[in-house]
């Protein structure tokens, strides 16, 4: 059978570094027998097609139900009509949407129907670094106005921090045909990208097509200590209930703020070391389960750490006249830009109480549906 290779996350490993490469080299990839197809609905944006997640969406109910057998139609269009051998979908969502949706089983059955047979691949890192990069993506959101630290103390036992147990539907829809890739390999130096390409086996196909800058590809910088600063407060301000249109827009006015500002040279580094421990401990069997899956051998004998650098986080300690300079610029540059006027102290608190409280509740029932609470 041929080959449907399905990179399925984690969310903030490199996988939209991966999308773009593979994007770019859309006109090279079907001489090489690979097809990495364009699935969005005719009409939509090119960036639409970068990776697949209106197809992950649409399978997972964040789409109108009317989504999901035309997404399904598409990909079965392009496997009745590709002459590639393998075909790679790529959304880092698949890895935390919820087992009792039968995303895995729906696109291996579509698969096998058309001669393919689904494989699976996962790209893994540290608990910790994970938690530390979900919270710099909320931050890009403006959609957190806590600490780092009770982000951990919140979201750290959480089961999309359990990667066994996100692999394993898919391993068992993949027939056991499944890779884990670490950002940071102790067994070797190579890049990221070239290490994935290797474990699928590509490299012969693939690997040609890469040059030293697609490998070295990074995109989706990190936000720095004084924007997420500038962005917690601004959530307490209540901006993000206030603003229409993708809240990614303040986080990247911030973002591109600060960095011409000459601010933020380093990526946010959250001051939490006790609970990052407990969380890593906590996850340490379930990680071990998943290298003797994937590696044949423990988890700490294949993943590396980032190097350990100072915390940087600016809440919940006293900051420099100059850094709360910086941070109040900030504040006032997204507040002027979209001409928001700041309630009053009352109603800031009642609408922070307010909002606790539904998330509290959204937390009690399963919200969001579609993903791994």
């Amino acid at each position: 059978m041929r080959r449907a290779i399905v990179h399925i996350g984690m969310p903030r490993t490199g996988s939209t570094s991966f999308q773009e490469v593979l994007a770019r080299l859309r006109p090279r990839l079907e001489p090489a027998g690979l097809c990495y197809p364009e699935l969005a609905p005719p009409g939509s944006p090119p960036s639409a097609d970068v990776n697949h997640h209106l197809l992950g969406q649409a399978l997972d109910g964040r789409r109108p139900a009317s989504a999901r057998p035309a997404a399904l139609a598409r990909l079965a269009q392009v496997l009745s009509e590709t002459r590639a051998d393998t075909v790679i979908l790529s959304y880092e969502d698949f890895a935390v949407q919820r087992p009792s949706l039968g995303v895995p089983n729906t696109l291996a059955d579509l698969f096998a129907r058309h001669g393919f047979a689904m494989e699976v691949v996962l790209v893994v890192k540290p608990q910790g670094e994970q938690l530390a990069s979900a919270y710099a993506l909320r931050a890009q959101l403006v959609a957190e106005a806590r600490t780092f630290r009770a982000f951990v103390h919140r979201e750290g036992r959480s089961g999309r921090y359990d990667y066994a147990a996100c692999l394993e539907p898919w391993r068992r829809s993949a027939d056991g045909r499944v890779v884990a890739v670490p950002v940071r390999d102790r067994t070797s130096d190579a890049p990221l990208l070239a290490r994935l390409v290797d474990a699928l086996g590509l490299g012969p196909r693939l690997g040609p097509l890469l040059g030293p800058d697609d490998l070295a590809y990074r995109t989706n910088r990190s936000s720095g200590p004084i924007t997420v600063e500038a962005s917690r407060r601004l959530h307490g301000l209540g901006l993000h209930r206030r603003v229409a249109g993708h809240p990614r827009r303040l986080g990247h006015l911030l973002d591109d703020t600060a960095w011409a500002r000459g601010l933020d040279r380093e990526p946010f580094r959250g001051d939490a070391p006790d609970a990052l421990a407990a969380v890593e401990a906590f996850h340490a069997a379930a990680n071990d389960r998943l290298a003797a899956a994937c590696w044949g051998i423990g988890w700490d004998a294949v993943v590396a750490r980032a190097p350990v650098r100072p915390a940087n986080e600016l809440a919940g300690r006293a900051i420099s006249a100059e850094i709360e300079t910086e941070v109040r610029g900030l504040v006032e540059t997204a507040l002027s830009r979209i001409a928001f006027k700041a309630p009053p102290q009352w109603r800031q608190r009642f609408d922070s109480l307010v909002e606790r409280s539904v998330d509290h509740l959204a937390d009690r029932v399963g919200y969001p549906a579609w993903r791994v609470q």
